[in-house]
């Protein structure tokens, strides 16, 4: 689905403002940091004010780009004040950006850039292409239309969320354009290596041992493989976020596999559910029979449910997704 509402409205839009606020979603990833952070600085470059919004703190391995500001702290803050604009990059639904805009349900975000299927164009001006594997390559070409210049600053975030939403450029999705939109912005000053080793590759102590926990968890029926990270397992070695760090994605990559399910445990009432699936197995319309969305292999939602109830629930759906996707 590609959704290109006109340029010129989308950029009168952008030149009207005075101060605008940028939403990154909620549990934010490299792509949603790095699209935030590019629209952010590409617009103050004009001479805008910005706020760059975040309900939830930034991951430690995106604050590497925290580098690039003038300050070198970061800029995110947790709610707007009083922008006149809105633009959420990255975000297929207004819950995505968090509480703000379901406690204002008269305001509408101004622009939507987008990649994920399950985006169909909530904001008053939408830019959703859902065949670009990630929201920093659809920024990237648009600047590109737009004329916008790419400093070094503009290139790095933009990489970064190209090399985490494509999994260093290895998800069936990536595109020879979106491994020209990676050169180009390696050509205008972006640092393949270092930007992939912080973003990707990386991983703390602690993390190691969540990945362990997944492991020990860790179901295989057929070719459909789960695992469950429980709150008080996190808990216990000292990882207390919800967060996963690529276990979901490990799982996927088994030999035979063609779904990978993660169950983490939010609370007593509220599971997050993570999915992963090979080519042929649409796990987005999964996600949005739940209430969630992403892509047809990478999706996710939260439910209010505990663990003992989501797991059923979720696998029996799955399954029956993966029957008929199979018997095609």
């Amino acid at each position: 689905m590609i959704i290109h509402d006109d340029i010129d409205l989308i950029r009168k839009r952008i030149e009207e403002a005075e101060e605008i606020a940028i939403f990154a979603h909620i549990r934010p990833d490299g792509d949603s940091v790095g699209s935030v952070l590019a629209l952010g600085w590409a617009l103050t470059d004009m001479g805008k004010k910005v706020q760059y919004v975040c309900e939830d703190p930034i991951p430690e391995r995106y604050r590497f780009l925290f580098q690039f500001n003038e300050n070198g702290k970061d800029p995110f803050i947790s709610a707007p004040q009083n922008p006149d604009c809105y633009i959420l990059p990255d975000i297929s639904s207004p819950d995505r950006a968090g509480q703000y805009f379901l406690k204002r349900p008269e305001l509408t975000p101004d622009i939507g850039i987008d990649h994920h299927v399950s985006n169909h164009g909530f904001c008053k001006l939408n830019w959703i292409e859902s065949d670009t594997p990630a929201a920093c390559a659809v920024i990237t070409g648009l600047f590109r239309l737009m004329g916008v210049p790419m400093t070094k600053r503009i290139s790095s975030a933009l990489l970064c969320g190209i090399i985490t939403d494509t999994n260093s450029f290895t998800n069936s999705d990536v595109t020879a354009d979106s491994l020209r939109a990676a050169a180009d912005l390696i050509d205008n000053g972006a640092e393949l290596y270092p930007i992939s080793r912080a973003a990707h590759k990386e991983h703390t102590s602690v993390e190691m041992a969540l990945w362990k926990l997944g492991m020990n968890n860790i179901h295989v029926d057929g070719d459909l493989i789960w695992s469950v990270f429980g709150k008080a397992e996190r808990e216990a070695i000292g990882f207390y976020s919800d967060d996963d760090p690529g276990f979901v994605t490990y799982m996927i990559n088994t030999t035979g596999m063609h779904v990978s399910v993660l169950f983490t445990e939010i609370s007593d009432s509220e599971t997050k559910i993570s999915w992963r699936s090979t080519p042929g197995y649409d796990v987005a319309a999964l996600a949005l029979s739940v209430g969630g969305g992403g892509h047809v292999a990478a999706s996710g939602a939260t439910i209010r449910c505990g663990l003992e109830e989501a797991i059923p629930q979720i696998l029996a759906i799955t399954k029956q997704m993966m029957e008929k996707s199979s018997a095609r």
